[in-house]
C-alpha cells in the first residue's frame, strides 16, 4: 500500500518555483483587478463613480517605468507588468470614455478658482488701511513712538493672515486639480473627444523617447524619471477619494480594485524596506504617502458601502409599509361594498 503513496524524490521539479508563481501573479494581476472594473462599467453602461484620472496616473507612471528600465534595468517581471498595465489601462480608458456620463462634460464643470487676484486685493486693502493709519495717528510727533509698536504688530499680523489664506487656498486649489468636477488648465484629461487622449499619450511617449535618447544612461535623468514615476503613481487614489467625497457613494468601484491597491502597497513597501539596500528616501516617502491615501479610500469605501446598505434597507421598509397601507385601504373599501349589499338585501 505504501508503494502506491511513495512521492518521487524529484517531485519539486514538476512544479514551478514559488518565485515564478509570485512573479506571474504580479504580472497578470492588473488584468484581474482592472478587468473586473471594465466588465462592471460595460454591464452598467455607465462609468459614474469611476475616475478616469486613474487611467492617466497609471498610464503615465507605467510609461515612465519603461523608460526608466532602459536607463537602469530592474526586475524583468516588473517591466512585463508595466506593459500589461499599459494594455489594460488603454482598454479601461476606452470603455470609461465610451460610457462617460454627461455630468462630466466640460460645459457642466465648475470654473477653476483663481486666488492670485484675491490675494493681491487683500494686500492692497492692507496697504490702504496702513496709509489711513499714518495720516490719522502720525499727525502728532508725540504719538509716533507710542503707536509705532502697534502699527508694526498690525502690519505683520495682517500680512501673516493674507499669506496664511494664500497658502491654505493654494493647497485646496491643488487638490481641485484632481477633482473631476472642476475645469483644469487646458481641460487636461477632461477633453470631449476621445482622440485627444490618444494624441496626448502618443506625444508623451515621443517626448520620453527623445529625452531618453539625449540623456541615455545619465544618472540625474534616470533618478528624475524614477522619482516622477513613483510620485505620479503615489497620487493614484486621490481623484477617487475626491469623487467618493462628492458623490457620497461607491457604486461603480470594485472591491477587488481596492484590494489590489492595498496589496500593491504592502508589496512595494516590503520591497523598499527589506528587498533592497540602495533606495532613496523619496521612494519610501512616496510609498507611505500612497498607502495613507489608500487607507483613506478604504475608510470611505466601507463607510459609504454601509451607508448605502442602510439606505436600501430603509427604502425597502418604506416601500413595504406603503404596500401594506394600500392593501388595508383596498380591504376597507371591500368591506364597505359588502356592507352596502347587506343593507339593500
Amino acid at each position: 500500500m505504501s508503494s502506491y503513496l511513495t512521492i518521487p524524490a524529484d517531485y519539486y521539479d514538476y512544479f514551478p518555483s514559488f518565485q515564478n508563481a509570485v512573479n506571474s501573479f504580479m504580472i497578470f494581476s492588473p488584468l484581474i483587478s482592472y478587468g473586473t472594473t471594465i466588465l462592471g462599467i460595460y454591464k452598467q453602461r455607465t462609468s459614474t463613480g469611476f475616475s478616469i484620472d486613474i487611467c492617466a496616473t497609471m498610464l503615465m507612471a507605467s510609461i515612465l517605468k519603461v523608460f526608466y528600465y532602459i536607463n537602469e534595468p530592474f526586475e524583468i517581471s516588473l517591466l512585463r507588468q508595466c506593459f500589461i498595465m499599459i494594455f489594460i489601462q488603454c482598454l479601461l480608458l476606452k470603455t470609461a470614455l465610451k460610457f462617460r456620463p454627461s455630468v462630466y462634460s466640460t460645459d457642466s464643470l465648475y470654473d477653476y478658482p483663481g486666488i492670485l487676484e484675491e490675494f493681491w486685493s487683500r494686500i492692497r486693502s492692507i496697504n490702504g488701511s496702513l496709509n489711513q493709519h499714518n495720516l490719522k495717528n502720525f499727525s502728532s510727533p508725540s504719538a509716533y513712538l507710542k503707536d509705532l509698536n502697534q502699527l508694526i504688530f498690525k502690519i505683520l499680523s495682517e500680512y501673516f493672515k493674507a499669506i496664511y489664506w494664500f497658502l491654505i487656498n493654494f493647497v485646496l486649489n491643488l487638490l481641485k486639480l484632481f477633482d473631476v468636477f472642476y475645469k483644469r488648465p487646458f481641460e487636461f484629461w477632461q477633453w470631449e473627444r476621445e482622440i485627444v487622449y490618444w494624441k496626448f499619450l502618443a506625444s508623451f511617449i515621443i517626448i520620453n523617447i527623445v529625452l531618453t535618447t539625449i540623456f541615455y544612461k545619465n544618472e540625474n535623468f534616470t533618478i528624475l524619471i524614477g522619482s516622477a514615476s513613483l510620485l505620479t503613481e503615489s497620487l493614484l487614489p486621490l481623484p477617487q477619494i475626491l469623487i467618493f467625497q462628492r458623490l457620497k457613494s461607491v457604486k461603480g468601484f470594485k472591491t477587488i480594485l481596492l484590494l489590489s491597491w492595498l496589496g500593491g502597497d504592502f508589496t512595494k513597501i516590503s520591497y523598499l524596506i527589506y528587498g533592497t539596500d540602495n533606495v532613496s528616501i523619496i521612494f519610501i516617502i512616496a510609498a507611505f504617502f500612497q498607502f495613507s491615501l489608500n487607507c483613506i479610500i478604504s475608510f470611505q469605501f466601507f463607510y459609504y458601502k454601509e451607508l448605502e446598505r442602510r439606505n436600501d434597507a430603509l427604502n425597502y421598509l418604506n416601500n413595504d409599509t406603503d404596500f401594506e397601507g394600500e392593501s388595508e385601504m383596498s380591504m376597507g373599501d371591500g368591506d364597505v361594498i359588502e356592507l352596502n349589499k347587506m343593507i339593500h338585501d
